[in-house]
């Protein structure tokens, strides 16, 4: 079964984004902020990460850097889901940190798990 790391410090957020993840047959491991996703990460690899930007203890950004510095997860997708930080620049800045999308929230269900579909099948090609 495809496992996804999720972290966000919204519990609602977090709440939603399992429940459509779960719904469709994954796999899902929740951090509440981007320490804890790496931990998690490192205890148990992901197939995928999904990240919000603006966490506590260590932001989606540093995440990011952390996540593609390790050679234990660099191969692993990272997408940002965020609602906080969405301008171009913030797109760019995220994607220059290794990031594999950026999608601005709130996105449809069927939208977002296409987009998911659409990394973990580039990955394998990797």
């Amino acid at each position: 079964m495809t496992r996804i790391l999720i972290a966000d410090d919204n519990p609602q957020n977090l709440y939603l984004l399992e429940s459509i993840l779960k719904g469709h047959h994954f796999e899902v491991v929740s951090a509440k902020n981007g320490a804890e996703a790496l931990e998690a990460a490192l205890g148990s690899r992901p197939n995928l990460i999904i990240a919000d930007i603006l966490m506590p203890v260590m932001d989606g950004f540093a995440l990011c850097r952390r996540w593609k510095a390790d050679e234990q997860l660099k191969k692993i997708p990272f997408i940002f889901y965020t609602a906080t930080y969405t301008d171009a620049k913030d797109e760019k800045f995220a994607m220059n940190l290794g990031a594999d999308r950026f999608v601005v929230k709130p996105q449809k269900p069927e939208v977002l798990i296409q987009i998911i579909s659409d990394v973990l099948a580039t990955s394998a090609k990797d």
